[in-house]
């Protein structure tokens, strides 16, 4: 299944990509992504590989293509489920950065379940993203979880139960 997913951030494109470049960085505004760990260095860049920890699965990924400020590719590592490989592409507007996430799945159910369900992943996806630029925007989100997420910077954002 393939969808994408477009909002525009009123913040800087360097600022933009750079959080949503950090993985790490993701369990800040996505509620259902418990824990990203670098494997590799430490920081974004091409070949970096991260594991994920989600409420019900977790997955191995990395980075396949990274163009600071531009784009970057993530897609998990062969045998990993579910598969996926999400394109962010960082647009400059004038009020900030438009994102436009395309992203192509691969849950394992069968085809005609799968199909039945990207519709309400696509919303899950979008609505993460609405934490993002609120987290980006005002400098903190409170996620679908109930957790609130304080932004003290662009490069230190730490979370409150």
């Amino acid at each position: 299944m393939k969808f994408q997913n477009v909002i525009e951030i009123q913040a800087s494109i360097k600022d933009v990509f750079e959080f949503v470049a950090d993985m790490r960085n993701m369990p800040k505004w996505n509620y259902f992504v418990k824990r990203v760990t670098q494997e590799n260095g430490d920081r974004p860049e091409l070949g970096a590989r991260y594991y994920q920890t989600r409420k019900t699965d977790s997955q191995r990924y990395e980075i396949i293509q990274y163009e600071p400020g531009q784009s970057l590719i993530i897609k998990t590592i062969p045998g990993d489920s579910p598969m996926f490989e999400r394109h962010l592409r960082f647009e400059a507007i004038a009020n900030g950065t438009r994102l436009i996430d395309e992203m192509s799945l691969r849950t394992g159910y069968p085809g005609i379940l799968e199909r039945l369900v990207v519709g309400r992943i696509r919303r899950a996806v979008a609505e993460n993203l609405g934490k993002l630029k609120e987290l980006l925007e005002h400098g903190q989100t409170q996620l679908q979880d109930g957790r609130g997420i304080y932004l003290a910077s662009l490069d230190e954002a730490k979370a409150k139960p």
